[in-house]
């Protein structure tokens, strides 16, 4: 018996696929349902609960509960509980439990093919990670882009469509025939242009036109848009009482927290069917009415962006959007009724959304690798990269195109983090960005090595607390703080652990604050002496593209180190948090003159409530 496995590890749930004995893929049924969550538990035993099981002994102790672990990849080890674990052993739990689902089907046989997907911004650190929390679970371990994957289901298995002039649909067979696929996923979207080849030389193939993808946006951004805006609605009742529910570290809070969270899910998947639905909340708060017009208007930007994404990929590959036979969407967030709407006003084609959209992925990567005696293998098809007109041979997933984020092109490229020496357990540094592509970052202008000592350069000390939050509360990683009303949160890069807002109505501009979280290898509460020495050395280090070091600023009513960076968009302020081994660092622009109390008002905001919740 032969068993070819394809999971989708993704940031929400993770979808399984097997094809027994060269048969059609079929999709494992976990706990009654085509998907299963990628949370994890860790108990005090040692045993790691995955997906439905970790969510039901979530609620015994929920600082044991990781919903997340495909966004903590970056981060070497996680303490979960009293337990410090490696990622590699926490996402090796999940793909332990697909693969086991996926021998069930097959009578208890092992696997001898197991294909994974991953982003397709994925660099060589993130994969080879990947790849070892899937040792051993297989005879062969093989990746596949996440996009490829989503490309390949619909130009392998499902032939392009033509409208007829009575609107019916109709399956062609025509080669040369262009499809584009936006896959909006749990925490990435990925968009990839796809042109079926003509068939030469007994060889069948398909040309990839063009991708691009953005780390920074998914379905789980969404539900916290949509917990703030419920927070909004209820905080006002009792301010002192939200606060606790949202950053409380009591057991019971957690708890309160962890099932407010998963109504939230509920409601934004309630919102893609229906026109409104109420949230339940714990005592004190009312119970919280929201509409599909409250949460358009919380996703509108990013979702825009999205769609900008797959007209700049489609442009890319040197067509028109009415050029192309069919746009599919993929992935749990295309159900959301806006995409569908924001692409065919932008486009002008209507999008075609399949049942099961979470599915597509898991299916196309079986289907990319799979042996076919009949038919040539589509691993080994003629694969080519067309730019500008002119096409070259290249492998079918080796050595893809640039992915580019949506974000303005205008904007300077980030600068890398800090290079002092990492936790143990960590990578040394995140993966750079690919080819020459722009990132919607604060800072530009400066060489690597001064730039990198800026993003470490400021240190606050966790002397006072921080001010109860107060207007729109952004609660992400391990960090919370208080953003004005009027702002927006226009993204941030998970492997920065970065929160980017904007004021809502310039959020082309490049006024802006970005939060973002660093570990630390000890214990700065404890030796705060440490990282200023540090962090003073590498100042006089850096020469004169900053100024102002001082280690006894006061900001927001704390005790800040503070410095400034000349940027090319205009000076950049910085403040950082340390409580323990986490540092959150606040970096305020002012790019504009007539905006400089906008943004100064905004970062004291930030500043005063910021919070470390770790």
């Amino acid at each position: 018996m032969t068993l070819r496995v394809a999971v989708d590890f993704g940031t929400s749930s993770t979808c399984v696929v097997a094809a027994i004995n060269g048969r059609e893929p079929q999709v494992a049924v976990i706990d009654g349902q085509p998907l299963m969550s990628s949370a994890v538990y860790a108990a005090a035993d040692g045993t790691l609960f995955v997906g439905q099981e970790a969510e039901r002994q979530a609620a015994v102790d929920p600082s044991r509960y990781e919903p997340n672990p495909k966004r903590r990849i970056d981060e070497g080890e996680l303490l979960l509980g009293d337990t410090v674990l490696r990622v590699t052993e926490v996402v090796r739990a999940v793909l332990s439990r697909a693969v086991s689902e996926a021998r069930r089907l097959a009578g208890g046989a092992e696997a001898d093919l197991l294909v994974l997907t991953h982003p397709a911004d994925w660099g060589a650190v993130r994969t080879r990670l990947l790849r070892q929390a899937a040792g051993g679970l297989a005879r062969e371990v093989t990746l596949v882009p996440e996009p490829v994957a989503a490309a390949v289901f619909h130009a392998a298995t499902h032939p392009p469509l033509e409208i007829n002039h009575d609107r019916t649909v109709q399956v062609s067979r025509q080669p040369g025939e262009t499809i584009a696929v936006l896959d909006l996923g749990g925490g990435t979207v990925d968009v990839s242009v796809v042109s079926r080849a003509p068939v030469q030389a007994n060889r069948r193939g398909f040309q990839v036109l063009a991708t691009r993808g953005d780390p920074s946006f998914g379905g789980a951004d969404v539900d916290q848009a949509l917990l703030e805006h419920v927070g909004d609605l209820v905080s006002s009742a009792d301010p002192e009482a939200w606060r606790q529910l949202v950053e409380g570290r009591e057991l019971a809070d957690r708890r309160r927290r962890r099932v407010l969270r998963q109504d939230v899910r509920g409601a934004k998947e309630t919102l893609s069917r229906h026109t409104y639905t109420d949230v339940p909340m714990p005592p004190p708060f009312a119970d919280a009415h929201v509409t599909r017009e409250d949460l358009e208007k919380l996703i509108a930007a990013p979702l825009s962006r999205a769609v900008e994404l797959t007209c700049a990929a489609i442009d890319e590959a040197g067509l028109r959007p009415k050029q192309l036979t069919a746009i599919f969407l993929v992935g749990g967030s295309s159900r959301i009724p806006m995409i569908s709407r924001l692409v065919h006003e932008r486009t002008g084609v209507v999008p075609t959304t399949l049942d099961q959209p979470e599915t597509v992925v898991a299916r196309g990567a079986l289907l990319a690798v799979r042996q076919d005696p009949a038919r040539v293998p589509l691993a080994e098809r003629s694969t080519e990269v067309v730019r500008g007109g002119r096409a070259a041979p290249r492998p079918a997933y080796a050595a893809r195109p640039p992915v580019r984020p949506f974000h303005a092109p205008q904007l300077p490229p980030r600068l890398p983090p800090p290079p002092v020496s990492p936790p143990r357990g960590l990578p040394v540094a995140p993966e750079p960005p690919r080819g020459k592509r722009k990132l919607p970052w604060l800072i530009g202008g400066a060489v690597v090595v001064v730039g990198a000592v800026a993003a470490g350069l400021l240190f606050w000390l966790n002397q006072g607390d921080a001010a109860p939050p107060q207007g729109k509360v952004v609660a992400q990683y391990h960090y919370q703080f208080s953003a004005p009303q009027d702002w927006t949160q226009t993204g941030g890069q998970p492997q920065f652990r970065e929160t980017l807002i904007k004021p809502g109505d310039a959020d082309t501009q490049n006024d802006a604050i970005s939060v973002q979280e660093y570990p630390l290898d000890y214990d700065a509460t404890a030796d705060p002496g440490k990282l200023s020495d540090n962090l003073r050395q590498q100042a006089q280090q850096a020469g004169s593209v900053y100024s102002g070091f001082d280690a006894n600023a006061t900001f927001a009513g704390r005790k800040v180190i503070y410095y400034r960076q000349a940027g090319n968009f205009g000076p950049i302020d910085w403040y950082v948090l340390a409580q323990g081994k986490v540092q959150v660092n606040v970096a305020c622009q002012y790019a504009t003159q007539p905006a400089h109390d906008r943004v100064a008002a905004a970062c004291d905001q930030v500043v005063r409530s910021l919070s470390i919740t770790a």
